[in-house]
């Protein structure tokens, strides 16, 4: 059985713009409880930030949560994947590049992100092919 990342439960996006400030973009994540944030430009995934991006390139470097803009500390590596795509082969990329969530996307809109945590948790269902 062949699945895709359809068969997985996404995350509703939460996104900012690449202009909005630390100070905003950290506000959004806890009151979505959330540890992964994606970064817009013109409504198209550009990065991400992660809770330990905003620790590690602003407050450590104590740069001014004001001023600092999200595309100035987000990571533009970023996995964008087709809501259509393999499952498994998504699950080999985010293992490689050490990725814990991606925006998905069907008809190049952004719908919502993927977990790796969701990924695994289909993967170890899979029973092998005789």
């Amino acid at each position: 059985m062949k699945l895709t990342i359809k068969d997985c439960k996404l995350r509703e996006v939460i996104s900012c713009d690449n202009t909005e400030d630390i100070v905003t973009v950290a506000k959004k994540l806890k009151n979505e409880k959330q540890r992964h944030i994606i970064v817009t430009e013109k409504d198209k995934p550009i990065g991400i930030i992660s809770t330990t991006d905003i620790n590690n390139r602003v407050v450590a470097e104590n740069k001014d949560l004001k001023k600092t803009k999200a595309q100035s500390i987000m990571t533009s590596k970023i996995l964008v994947k087709d809501i259509n795509e393999d499952l498994v082969q998504t699950y080999l990329e985010m293992i490689k590049d050490n990725i814990f969530s991606c925006p998905v996307t069907t008809d190049e809109k952004l719908i919502g992100t993927l977990d790796l945590k969701e990924v695994m948790n289909h993967i170890v269902k899979l029973k092998p092919e005789k």
